[in-house]
């Protein structure tokens, strides 16, 4: 996800407008117990400092954030960055995940490296209280991001292969360390290798977030992981993007950074009356363009 869809945030006009909804109180999105507000993914380690406090809880307020998937290095984990981070997130209520994953782990049938970085956040829970702990793991594996994957038939199903192996035996593990387990895939898994959308989401993982970075037809995009999330009773996310088009060959139609926050909470509202799953969330990719469409402005 980091490789293929980051992009700049939004355009001055939109930031106002977003900016005066809240202000207003204007908010077309509504927290019940079907809506339970939105994840945020948080790539940079910054927003962890003192700095970034404020700003991160106005954002969380303003955008109905009740879950962070942020990455840690190991060092934040030894310094007590993370501690004090997920602590600080414990008191507002926000639960945390930990974001890992490299495309290269989709080699590893044993899923190796994933259950190290799994390790290190059990790990980091054992030194924790009750409050502060991280809560799962939110895992950013890109198999189509590897030479194999346009390699032809035969190279691509092998290399799903030993993604889906990867993903069952790392899943097993987390489970074994009390840390929920979630998986971050495309949303053309379903043309491309339907046989193992199924059985990752059947069998390897806890849900889903389908990056949903497509407005002609969030719907149908997503519909046939709904239907295995229902089938098998799994958690399923949309992801919205929020960074300005213009890199990684993202276009327009691709985010909402020029249609602005009001019409992510409409399209959020229309597929959950749509779909009518409870097991459906949503979440924005990421931190820093949220944080400017609301008007929020960067840290100098």
């Amino acid at each position: 996800m980091r490789a293929r869809h980051l992009l700049a945030a939004g355009g001055l006009m939109v930031s106002c407008m977003a900016a005066i909804m809240i202000l207003s109180g204007m908010h077309p999105w509504e927290e019940t117990e079907e809506s339970q507000g939105f994840g945020l993914f948080s790539w940079r380690e910054e927003v962890m400092a003192d700095t970034e406090e404020g700003a991160l809880a106005e954002c969380i307020h303003s955008a109905f954030v009740t879950e962070i998937y942020q990455y840690f290095s190991e060092g934040s984990f030894q310094s007590g960055a993370a501690a004090s981070f997920t602590q600080s997130m414990a008191r507002k209520g926000i639960g945390v995940y930990a974001l890992v994953g490299e495309a290269s782990w989709a080699y590893e049938e044993d899923g190796s490296s994933l259950k190290e970085a799994i390790r290190q956040v059990a790990e980091f829970n054992r030194q924790q209280g009750k409050e502060g702990q991280v809560q799962g793991v939110m895992v950013d594996v890109e198999p189509y991001l590897l030479e194999e994957w346009d390699g032809g038939r035969e190279a691509r199903e092998a290399l799903m292969g030993s993604f889906l192996k990867g993903m069952e035996n790392a899943y097993g593990y987390a489970a074994g360390q009390q840390l929920k387990f979630l998986v971050c895939i495309p949303t053309f898994y379903d043309a491309t290798n339907e046989p193992v959308l199924e059985e990752l989401i059947a069998y390897a993982c806890d849900g889903v977030a389908v990056m949903n970075y497509n407005r002609t037809d969030e719907y149908g995009q997503m519909a046939k992981e709904v239907g295995y999330a229902r089938e098998f009773g799994k958690e399923i996310i949309c992801i919205y993007e929020l960074q300005k088009a213009g890199r990684h060959q993202l276009e327009e139609i691709n985010t909402y950074a020029e249609e602005g926050m009001e019409a992510l909470w409409h399209s959020a509202q229309r597929l959950e009356k749509q779909f009518g799953y409870g097991g459906l969330r949503f979440a924005y990719h990421y931190y820093e363009p949220l944080k400017e469409l609301l008007g929020k402005g960067l840290q100098k």
